[in-house]
């Protein structure tokens, strides 16, 4: 049982986050929330003086699963939860700028983002 969950998860997990970070498929149709210096959707992105930290969704699932491991009793507690984090990670890695975090700032006239 444990095994179909955690195959199951790592599936949902990486098909989820593939269509959520697709440019040309539901990322485009998101709305653009925005607060000072933070922006929520559609990336998490924390405006500096003059840097854009671009948080990746897989250093956030990165976090999350660290978590539940560290306060979970074992690895099959809460198996689906872990093994979805652990699909979103790997499908966040297999983009090229996965490690592209720091930006340099280039404000518009338009808006604070770029």
């Amino acid at each position: 049982m444990e095994v179909a969950q955690s195959f199951g998860g790592l599936i949902f997990g990486f098909w989820f986050y593939k269509k959520l970070s697709h440019p040309f498929q539901f990322r485009n149709k998101l709305p653009n929330i925005r607060f000072m210096i933070i922006e929520i959707l559609p990336s998490l992105r924390l405006k500096l003086k003059n840097y854009i930290i671009h948080l990746h969704h897989w250093i956030l699932l990165s976090g999350v699963l660290t978590t539940l491991m560290m306060t979970t009793s074992g690895l099959t507690q809460l198996i689906l939860i872990k093994s979805f984090c652990l699909g979103g990670i790997i499908q966040g890695l297999s983009y090229h700028d996965r490690f592209k975090i720091i930006f340099k700032s280039k404000i518009r006239s338009s808006g604070m983002f770029p």
